[in-house]
């Protein structure tokens, strides 16, 4: 985890963003109003390592913190997320009329891995104590990023709610991942077959709310290799995964409201779980 000490670039470029997502010419503008010698070069030297660390996100032109990051950081969550959840909406997925839609495209798996938490830990924020519903073909990102999987997890039930996975594979790499879940408050179902035609198709549900990710087709190809292969989790395979998150690969994020979509989803999704029931 990182968060600086000192008054440094980095520390002041944090404290900028906790009072919400910025673009990066209005960025600059405030860091030379307290550091007046700072440069556009040393600004983003300063964002690729805070991006590299996944405690900024950058999609375009806009910055912002990464929750995942901000849940880990105590007090200062309060603060910030309070801003990132209350702020104008506009231009963002948590502005969604119902019917609308929102699409984002990466050129790196870990930037979109990123970004996809990001958008799941201020979902499950407005929308507490609501299962969580996702397909994966396979649930390989709690073997190649166990914590940040952990972690999504653990801020899910946290706030109330449920995390409810499903996986289109079983094979023995599939049913590694078991013992991750309690079988209440987070459950895992696998099919034995895919319940989408594409082996790149990531959906999830909440509330109203539709993540739907497309990861590039040759890296579910490569994923799909070592599932099909392997018999056993090990090291070298672990480091196979994360070598997959960490290659160039085009990628679509699509978030969309619609009461009548999450719904249908939801149904399809429902069906070998437990949902806990709030009055």
């Amino acid at each position: 985890m990182i968060f600086l000490t000192r008054k440094s670039l980095g520390q002041s470029t944090i404290e900028h963003l906790q009072k919400g997502p910025i673009s990066s010419a209005d960025l600059l503008k405030l860091l030379r109003k307290s550091r007046p010698k700072t440069t556009k070069q040393g600004m983003y030297a300063v964002l690729r390592k805070l991006i590299s660390a996944e405690v900024v996100l950058k999609h375009k032109k806009q910055i912002s913190l990464n929750l995942a990051w901000l849940t880990k950081v105590g007090s200062f969550v309060s603060l910030a997320g309070h801003f990132y959840t209350s702020a104008d909406r506009s231009g963002s997925f948590l502005g969604l009329d119902d019917g609308e839609k929102i699409k984002y495209e990466f050129r790196n798996l870990k930037v979109t891995d990123a970004f996809w938490n990001h958008v799941l830990y201020l979902l499950v924020e407005i929308h507490p104590k609501r299962p969580w519903l996702s397909y994966n073909p396979h649930s390989w990102f709690f073997l190649a990023r166990p914590e940040s999987e952990r972690g999504l997890r653990d801020f899910i039930i946290k706030n109330g709610g449920q995390y409810l996975l499903t996986a289109g594979g079983k094979e023995p790499l599939d049913r590694t991942i078991q013992r991750e879940f309690d079988g209440k408050r987070s459950q895992y179902f696998m099919r034995g077959s895919p319940l989408f035609p594409k082996n790149n198709y990531y959906p999830s549900v909440i509330g109203d709310y539709i993540l739907e990710v497309w990861i590039d087709p040759a890296q579910a190809k490569a994923i799909e290799h070592i599932y099909t292969i392997t018999t056993d989790i090990n090291a070298e395979i672990e480091e196979k995964l994360r070598d997959i998150i960490g290659s160039r690969g085009r990628t679509k994020l699509v978030v969309s409201r619609s009461r009548k979509k999450a719904e249908k989803l939801r149904y399809r999704l429902a069906k070998p779980f437990y949902i806990v029931r709030h009055t």
